[in-house]
């Protein structure tokens, strides 16, 4: 047995039906005293929802014609396929009818008009499900409920067919804002970040229902990544909070919420994303749309530029002969016409870990440091392999990292080092050159001394401070 709710479609109310059986009666003066016809004939789309609820129709058959105080006996009925292959043939479509588990009427068939009826209503339930489910087995035909009108009075033929054609909608659900989002934080961005969203449904609601929100595993991402050639890490847990589940109430067709970023202790300038979705609904009726049911927050903590002088840094291996001394690092001028030059031979032996080295007094404390380096305009002896340190008094050094691959070897060429952080944060850093190559290069921690050099044209630090 059906235990469906039931969604009513009032096509006519009361006003509407005595005023359009008033018109529909003046048309036929001439010919009939009075005469039976439905108020809506001929084909119509049917909307429905496929929400596992039935849908109740409302089909209004008038009384028409001079005489208003006839009575009169109409009865509807469904017609046979063989009726409707005489429709189609005639009309160049290709309707089939229903199946009668489709649908069902919930008011007798034969209606009775009384001298002062002016007009009926049939009510016919459609069971959505079922006709979805027909549809969906037999695409290639075109279902409809097709009915007649009989009566014992006159019948316009004209007007004496409906036709209803089902047109079955799968109500979806989607985030406002979908896809990749991409978000870059500095030391003077808030702590926490709060991101507004939406579940929306499209359609009307006329239910309670609340859907399950989530975040996608790695395997969701690895595939991700590979699919777009990118390298996305998931988002630490530590380092969002959103809500488990959004509600609907009836009346509203969208349930907002926020997910919370928190930017401390994210590693610097490594690429983040927290893929959030639609994991479920408690209306399961309702379908996810796929292509609109993940945002995928793309954070990034950005460090900040360190306004580096000369008077700033330091290092016992300036040339002071060769180059503008550390005052051509940071001058802003990458060109032939500006750089910093080491010894090449006769000056101080090499730090046994750090080379030739230059240190950097920080303005502020910080915890995280990325250096940016522009090789000489004669690149004889640029870095070959370099060595970052940090210290809190400029005497007792602890390494941070080592980068030995993928430095430029050309002229005036920019690189970029990784970031590397520490557990707490130092007061002073150190640009070590282990190695450098060229004409010029070689091993620049040697104890016994050596020719080699190294020479930069500019030097920037960029750092934050995520541990104070």
């Amino acid at each position: 047995m059906k235990t469906f709710k039931s969604i009513f479609l009032l096509l006519c109310g009361a006003t509407l039906l005595l005023a359009g059986c008033e018109d529909n009666r003046e048309e036929y003066l001439d010919e009939y005293q009075s005469m039976i016809y439905f108020r809506n004939g001929g084909e119509q789309t049917l909307k429905l929802y496929r929400v596992g609820e039935n849908t109740v129709y409302e089909i209004p058959v008038c009384k028409g014609g001079m005489d208003r105080n006839a009575s009169g006996t109409a009865i509807i009925s469904v017609m046979e396929q063989s009726q409707l292959e005489m429709y189609n043939l005639e009309n160049g479509t290709n309707f089939r009818q229903l199946p009668e588990a489709c649908f069902r009427f919930l008011t007798s068939t034969e209606l009775v008009f009384e001298s002062e009826d002016d007009y009926k209503i049939a009510r016919v339930e459609m069971f959505t499900d079922d006709i979805s489910a027909v549809q969906e087995a037999d695409p290639d035909s075109d279902y409809v409920l097709a009915l007649q009108v009989y009566a014992d009075r006159a019948v316009s033929p004209d007007i004496n067919l409906l036709i209803l054609h089902p047109d079955i909608d799968i109500p979806y659900l989607s985030l406002s804002t979908s896809g990749l989002q991409s978000f870059s934080y500095t030391s003077e961005s808030p702590d926490v970040n709060v991101y507004a969203n939406n579940v929306v449904l499209g359609m009307d609601n006329r239910w309670d229902f609340s859907c399950d929100l989530a975040v996608r595993d790695q395997a969701w991402l690895d595939a991700y990544n590979a699919a777009n050639g990118t390298s996305f890490a998931l988002l630490p847990a530590e380092n969002y909070s959103l809500p488990e589940s959004v509600a609907f109430t009836s009346g509203t067709s969208r349930a907002a919420f926020d997910v919370s970023i928190d930017r401390r202790s994210i590693d610097l300038l490594k690429e983040y994303v927290l893929p959030v979705y639609i994991a479920s609904c408690s209306k399961t009726q309702f379908a996810i749309n796929e292509a609109a049911s993940t945002v995928l927050l793309n954070v990034r903590l950005d460090p900040d530029k360190i306004a580096l002088t000369a008077d700033m840094a330091s290092s016992p291996y300036t040339h002071g002969g060769d180059g503008q001394g550390t005052t051509a690092l940071f001058d802003g001028d990458v060109s032939a016409s500006s750089w910093w030059h080491s010894y090449y031979g006769g000056g101080p032996v090499g730090d046994p870990d750090y080379g030739y080295y230059i240190d950097i007094t920080l303005p502020e404390p910080l915890s995280a440091v990325v250096f940016r380096y522009a090789t000489r305009a004669n690149p004889n002896a640029v870095p070959a392999e370099i060595l970052i340190g940090v210290s809190n008094d400029g005497e007792n050094w602890t390494e941070l990292g080592r980068v030995s691959s993928d430095l430029p070897t050309g002229a005036l060429e920019w690189a970029t080092l990784p970031a590397f952080s520490h557990t707490e944060s130092f007061a002073y850093v150190r640009f070590g050159v282990v190695r450098s190559s060229g004409g010029a290069g070689g091993l620049l921690t040697d104890p016994a001394g050596t020719s080699a050099c190294v020479a930069l044209s500019e030097l920037e630090l960029y750092g934050a401070n995520l541990v104070n």
